[in-house]
């Protein structure tokens, strides 16, 4: 494979304080690696970092980041890198509702065009790679009009199918969006979803061909892994552990796991056994049930802690516990850290692509997220041994870097092919 130039427009990324660059940083740099040359283009909202000129990475405008104006919006001061997204106030519905596909879509992708059109008119950009949420980034693609380079648009999430944000007020509108994710997914040379379930529903709704290239582990994080420091750890109780946020997005409620555990606690042979360590943040919800577990010594909260801790946190663990909700298409970034970790998993999760990946990598067992019956008795089985006795991972290789590097570059290729046979396209 000869070493192409890729032009990747990503609007996360780090200092970005959220874990939706982490994708397209990992793929940059292995397939830097491999010899390609890697450009991206992101927004200048939360700053840049000093290696941005040696990673060869492009901030464009984004008026999210214009102090005027966010005062004027009375949208507050944004969060500094580490502190996490989390702690912007959402933004205004006047905001959100209105413009199709996003708020980004004025706020930053004119500045986005821009800067790609610079970088394709030096004539030696091989593929623009467009990569979403936030779904407005892959109308940079259709932007370059037809004497563009090959065109791959990436999917993290899906656009129309269990997508992040809340539909859209009015027909005009949702006609408008489902538009412009069909001519994007239709004009585009090559088609990436990070999970199964996208892909088969661009196939099945849309009649569009897509491969799934999903997220890895990057083993770049071992050495610093290696090195955190842990605070002191019960050592007569297996580790159940649990890393970031607890309940969140896409309706994941650990409710019912907390629940689970509470039950346990009547059980002194089981209870007796296992400690649950929850390393990241808490819903309101979820706190009295985490102290009330506290109290009987069956739940320790570290809070936020850095990632290398977190990751060092999941290698003591005797087994992990992976929560998702009922959609198809969730497989989180934690997974990935999961499965390198070499330690069992207790997915909740049910008919999803986590549930898929866990049984396909023989790394843990699956139950309903909602079912507190199935999560008490599999957590009977944590605290007997069981699941660690069973641990018998085949596979998992798939799912570090560089495997998936590679596999994107092979799309690459495909997209390069697509635009050289098309009437017009650059040879």
């Amino acid at each position: 494979m000869r070493p192409r130039h890729l032009v990747v427009v990503s609007y996360f990324h780090p200092p970005f304080p959220s874990s939706g660059g982490n994708r397209w940083v990992a793929m940059a740099h292995y397939l830097r690696a491999a010899g390609h040359r890697v450009t991206v283009v992101a927004s200048d909202a939360f700053g840049s970092l000093p290696d941005d000129e040696a990673n060869s990475v492009v901030r464009a405008r984004d008026l999210k980041s214009a102090g005027l104006l966010r005062r004027v919006l009375r949208r507050g001061p944004l969060p500094e890198p580490g502190q996490g997204a989390a702690v912007e106030r959402p933004p205004s519905s006047l905001l959100t509702k209105i413009l199709v596909p996003d708020t980004h879509i004025v706020s930053w992708l004119p500045a986005a065009i821009r800067a790609v059109r610079r970088l394709v008119a030096r004539g030696d950009v091989d593929c623009v790679v467009t990569t979403g949420p936030p779904d407005s980034v892959h109308l940079v693609g259709l932007a370059l009009g037809s004497r563009r380079p090959a065109w791959l648009a990436d999917f993290r999430d899906g656009w129309s199918f269990e997508p992040l944000r809340e539909p859209f007020p009015t027909a005009l509108q949702r006609r408008l969006d489902a538009a412009l994710e069909r001519r994007v997914v239709r004009r585009a040379d090559a088609l990436v979803a990070a999970t199964q379930p996208i892909a088969d529903d661009f196939r099945r709704r849309l009649g569009v061909n897509a491969v799934t290239v999903t997220n890895g582990y990057d083993p770049r994080l071992d050495g610093a892994a290696e090195k955190a420091i842990l605070p002191s750890l019960p050592e007569d109780r297996r580790l159940i552990v649990h890393t970031g946020a607890l309940s969140g997005p896409r309706g994941r409620d650990a409710r019912p796991f907390l629940e689970a555990l509470k039950r346990l606690a009547d059980e002194p042979r089981v209870g007796s056994q296992i400690v649950l360590v929850q390393a990241g943040p808490t819903l309101p919800g979820d706190e009295p049930l985490l102290d009330a577990l506290g109290q009987r010594g069956l739940a320790l909260t570290l809070g936020v802690v850095p990632r290398p801790s977190s990751i060092a946190l999941q290698r003591r663990a005797a087994v992990l516990v992976l929560l998702t909700s009922d959609e198809v298409s969730q497989s989180t970034g934690k997974l990935y850290e999961y499965l390198a970790a070499g330690r069992p998993i207790l997915a909740l999760a049910a008919e999803n692509e986590a549930a898929r990946i866990v049984s396909e990598t023989n790394t843990g067992v699956s139950v309903p997220p909602d079912d507190v019956d199935a999560i008490a008795a599999a957590l009977r089985r944590a605290a007997a041994g069981e699941l660690e006795l069973s641990y018998a991972p085949r596979g998992a290789e798939r799912y570090t870097y560089p495997a998936p590097a590679e596999a994107m570059a092979n799309v690459v290729e495909s997209a390069i092919s697509h635009r050289t046979a098309a009437p017009g396209g650059r040879r």
